[in-house]
């Protein structure tokens, strides 16, 4: 998406523009040039390695950094004009959530509500439904310090969507939880994402890929890459193997119709034939072998593709960014 300088979040209809953002710390270049949109609402993952550039981006859109030069503008305010309207739209939740152990929960979220400028009654109303919405009203006269790690980040959370910020900015925000206490924050984070912007900051692909419906993946201060979650999984694929199980061999007919290449057959132990092949274009080749052999009645029981890992794609993008 190409984004003129100067133009407005609310004119592109999207939560996030940067155009040009750039920020340095003395002679070093933190962040160099990036140019992104990010949409209103969903969540969008923002990746990368130590010392890429990540935090310092995340700061920038959260109205604690001003750039140095370019355009940020988040929910339609100026990053560079208007830094206390960015605050004022952003709910940030660092990877420790920031309670205070004396505090019960419902004390610590009114006094949260206070720094947002929110009324009594108003900051009542939204402290209710916070903590009904991230499932820690139970613990409402609770101190915060007796709390579990899990339970502690829901009350961060709970305090972070207070004054109803239209961006949320996640980073590395389940660190520290078991399985069941991450999949339900999971669950949580895409539950907002339907009415704001997520921004999900891990270094965790796995989680990333879970809850995100975009990507960013920055590199030594650049954005090496924007793009839907399924094309990056589909980098995965890219230049795999592809396999079929089927009842007999079937390689040379598929390579006869055009549809696959290089194709290897192995026996298995049970009489059943392993067939691994490449595709002889950008279409995935198992639709169309899938059609062929069910119209020479051959059965099959498994398809696959065996490419690169998540963690390998990632790398892969990194490394030719330093390029």
């Amino acid at each position: 998406m190409t984004i003129a300088p100067g133009a407005g979040a609310s004119e592109l209809k999207v939560g996030v523009v940067a155009c040009g953002l750039t920020k340095r710390f003395g002679h070093a270049v933190a962040v160099r040039d990036a140019t992104f949109a990010l949409p209103s609402t969903g969540v969008v993952g923002l990746l990368g390695p130590n010392g890429a550039g990540k935090t310092t981006t995340i700061r920038m859109i959260a109205g604690v950094l001003a750039p140095d030069a370019g355009d940020l503008f988040v929910a339609g305010a100026s990053a560079m004009t208007e830094p206390e309207q960015v605050r004022a739209r952003v709910g940030y939740l660092p990877e420790s959530a920031p309670t205070y152990p004396e505090l019960t929960v419902r004390e610590y979220l009114l006094f949260r509500a206070s720094l947002a400028g929110l009324a009594r009654d108003a900051a009542h109303r939204q402290v209710d439904q916070s903590m009904a919405r991230c499932d820690v009203a139970r613990f409402a006269d609770r101190l915060c310090g007796l709390l579990s790690k899990g339970m502690q980040q829901r009350v961060g959370l709970a305090a972070t969507v207070l004054g109803d910020p239209r961006v949320v900015i996640l980073d590395e925000p389940s660190v520290g939880l078991d399985p069941a206490q991450t999949l339900a924050f999971r669950e949580l984070v895409r539950e907002l994402g339907e009415s704001r912007l997520v921004l999900f900051s891990s270094h965790l692909l796995a989680e990333v890929e879970s809850v995100c419906d975009q990507l960013v993946v920055i590199a030594h201060g650049m954005v090496v890459a924007h793009e839907p979650m399924e094309r990056f999984r589909a980098r995965a694929t890219q230049g795999g193997r592809y396999f079929i199980e089927s009842e007999r061999a079937f390689g040379s007919a598929a390579l006869a119709a055009g549809h696959i290449v290089d194709p290897v057959e192995l026996r298995l132990s049970d009489g059943w034939t392993r067939t691994e092949f490449g595709a002889a274009n950008e279409d995935d080749p198992r639709i169309a072998v899938g059609r062929l052999l069910a119209e020479v009645r051959i059965p099959i029981r498994a398809m696959g593709v065996e490419g690169r890992t998540l963690e390998q794609v990632f790398v892969t993008m990194v490394q030719e960014a330093s390029r």
